[in-house]
């Protein structure tokens, strides 16, 4: 089994490696998931020595991971000012006013979090090139929020999305009921000038129905007052010269 999984962890450790991540600060981390994964598959009586023989931890660490308090994360406020700023009618993802009373980017951008100034929210999505300034006026340049390279909030969507598809991966390897949908298509033995035609074929086609699942998502949102379910649709298109 351990075997198997060398093709997640290979581009894990080239990651950890390149962000500076110590082997000690991981192991430590996944002490904690292991436990965690432990207490969900245990049946019966949850006790530490019992986890302790699951895990192959030692009690005192099993111990002191089950007390250790949750850590709650905040959502991005940069997607989500993209994606309101796309989905609601007010704003229709056209050109808008820099400030003032909405539909402006300073009221859009207060909807979503007052914890951070529209100018802060303005000037990060600038750089990553998702909007453009012109004078008084602000334009969507991009239909999503694109982290600058290496950047935390890159790494930060590297998680959750990579994490979302392993979680539903996982599911359907462990015979979850209904299966998540996962799904891949590859090809060997092709050119480069092919391979680009066809990622660009993929990544038209897929941002046209990422649009579509958005605004529809929106809409079901607006009408819901105590719903908490969550979806996350993604793709990847992967190219390289490795045959394996």
């Amino acid at each position: 089994m351990i075997t198997l999984l060398d093709a997640l962890l290979a581009p894990l450790a080239r990651l950890l490696v390149a962000q500076g991540v110590r082997f000690p600060d991981l192991v430590e981390r996944l002490k904690g998931h292991y436990v965690a994964a432990a207490v969900d598959h245990t049946d019966g009586k949850v006790t530490d020595s019992r986890l302790s023989v699951m895990t192959g931890l030692q009690r005192r660490d099993v111990a002191r991971l089950r007390a250790a308090p949750p850590r709650s994360e905040r959502g991005n406020a940069l997607s989500a000012v993209v994606a309101r700023w796309q989905t609601d009618p007010d704003y229709g993802g056209k050109p808008i006013p820099r400030t003032g009373p909405a539909p402006s980017f300073e009221a859009l951008a207060q909807t979503i979090s007052r914890d951070v100034h529209p100018r802060t929210v303005l000037d990060t999505l600038s750089a990553a090139g998702t909007v453009s300034i012109s004078g008084d006026t602000v334009a969507l340049q991009q239909a999503s929020y694109q982290p600058l390279a290496g950047s935390e909030d890159q790494v930060r969507y590297f998680a959750h999305n990579l994490g979302d598809h392993i979680a539903a991966a996982t599911d359907n390897v462990l015979g979850t009921t209904p299966p998540h949908f996962e799904r891949a298509v590859h090809y060997t033995d092709l050119t480069d000038a092919q391979i680009e035609l066809l990622q660009e074929i993929h990544a038209e086609r897929q941002m046209a129905l990422f649009h579509d699942l958005s605004i529809e998502a929106a809409k079901m949102k607006s009408q819901n007052t105590k719903a908490h379910g969550r979806f996350r649709a993604g793709a990847f298109f992967f190219r390289s010269k490795d045959m394996k």
